[in-house]
């Protein structure tokens, strides 16, 4: 059966609100934060409100079926409702859960109504990926003019306010799953020119991650690059290492160039990476990354005694740990805490936000998807889309114990659309399991 007109539409309108998705930095015009105001976030609104219009009017059909999946996320979202209406800040709380809708909506919810077919879902991933292609070429292009430099890394990583930040590392680690999972499996890739381009397209994602400065994302990297040459074994994991080597010594030799032409003496003088590494245990505040988590996190359990049921409201921790901090003598003002942002803990920020029901509901949400993630890659063979998917979901529930994600659009967009296309890539292989059988 032919997709109807309408249909059609609306998946252009997705895959273009998708490819701007990694786009929304301030990079046109800082005075007017060119980027997720002015373009990614009103087209994802636009997106579900036209599959609102299509559904109400009967041009879509409405899912027969619902999900356990969609139980967990209705119900956790569901605590956050209820942690809103008891909110202190009713209108902060009320714009903070509409946006976490949106994006859940989009991410998750277009997919889940259309019922994206294989050839959709690729069209679906190239959209948001060449996107964040883009996106590492106008990085580069900066590094190149500006130097390497925290700060630069930071600036473009504000989607549209000062407030919100995440290291970009954390949109482009899907991207190198991708990328690896394609050298190492994909027929077509194993072609020369395409193996060549791939590489190219690799190293320059690996190149921004390297000259992020992120502790996580340098551990996540190496994790990830050990679990797919142990799941791969020798005979197909060797076809990745010309290409890492390749990248390796070109990112070397990128980063000399850069830092010869920038030099920034306000670098340590050991080797950054190295320096990083070596202060992770470091919560002094002489390190102010670790000592600014510190301070939060030991504020955020102070604050979940105060309202430990419904929390003190979704998206509230922000100005209450800065009110925290102007009246307390005692405080060291590091220089991050006056960019407010929040817990720099996933679990922690539902905790103080949304109490002990909004903590319990989101941890049941994300154990699920990673429980059944698990379930299938050990408890059938081990493809390469089980193991990706199973790498990608770890490193989140993981990397959230020193970040929030729940209010990063990119992050978020990229997640939601991760957990459909693993229900489908899963429903696709037992509907071919199941055939197969038949068959024989």
């Amino acid at each position: 059966m032919n997709p109807s007109p309408f249909r059609s539409r609306l998946l252009l309108l997705f895959y273009g609100a998708l490819f701007s998705v990694p786009l929304s930095v301030n990079w046109l015009s800082e005075q007017w934060h060119f980027g997720m105001l002015m373009v990614s976030e009103p087209l994802m609104l636009l997106t579900v409100g036209v599959l609102g219009a299509g559904l109400l009017s009967g041009r879509l059909p409405v899912p027969r079926k619902t999900q356990k999946l969609d139980k967990l996320i209705g119900l956790h979202f569901g605590a956050l409702l209820l942690a809103t209406v008891f909110s202190d800040a009713p209108i902060v709380s009320a714009k903070y859960l509409a946006t976490m809708v949106l994006y859940v909506a989009f991410g998750y919810g277009v997919p889940r109504v259309l019922g994206l077919q294989r050839s959709e879902w690729m069209r679906a991933v190239g959209a948001i990926a060449a996107g964040t292609v883009v996106l590492v070429a106008y990085v580069l292009t900066q590094q190149a003019l500006q130097g390497i430099s925290y700060q630069l890394s930071y600036t473009i990583a504000q989607p549209f306010l000062e407030h919100a930040h995440t290291n970009l590392t954390v949109m482009l680690e899907p991207l190198v799953l991708l990328l690896n999972l394609a050298l190492l499996y994909h027929p077509f890739v194993q072609r020369t020119r395409v193996r060549v381009l791939t590489t190219a397209v690799l190293t320059g994602v690996l190149m921004v991650v390297a000259f992020s400065y992120s502790r996580a994302s340098y551990v996540s990297l190496s994790a990830q690059a050990l679990l797919l040459l142990a799941n791969a074994g020798w005979a197909i994991g060797r076809r990745i290492l010309l290409p890492w080597a390749v990248s390796g010594l070109f990112i070397l030799a990128a980063w000399q160039v850069v830092e010869g032409v920038h030099p920034n003496a306000s670098q340590p003088s050991d080797p950054k990476l190295l320096h990083e590494l070596s202060s992770v245990s470091d919560f002094s505040p002489a390190n102010e990354s670790n000592a600014e988590r510190k301070s939060r996190w030991l504020f955020s359990i102070d604050l979940y005694q105060q309202e430990p049921v419904v929390g003190v409201g979704p998206g509230t921790f922000p100005d209450r740990y800065l009110d925290f901090v102007r009246h307390s003598p005692s405080h060291p003002t590091y220089y991050t805490t006056l960019r407010r942002m929040n817990a720099h803990n996933l679990y922690l920020d539902w905790l103080v936000e949304a109490g002990a029901l909004g903590f319990a509901t989101g941890v049941m949400l994300l154990g699920y998807l990673v429980w059944r993630q698990l379930r299938w890659a050990f408890r059938w063979s081990r493809t390469p889309g089980r193991v990706g998917f199973t790498v990608y979901f770890l490193f989140f529930l993981l990397h959230s114990l020193t970040q929030d994600f729940w209010q990063e659009p990119r992050v978020m967009v990229a997640f939601w659309l991760a957990v459909g296309l693993q229900r489908f890539y899963e429903k696709s292989r037992v509907s071919a399991a199941s055939a197969a059988a038949v068959a024989a």
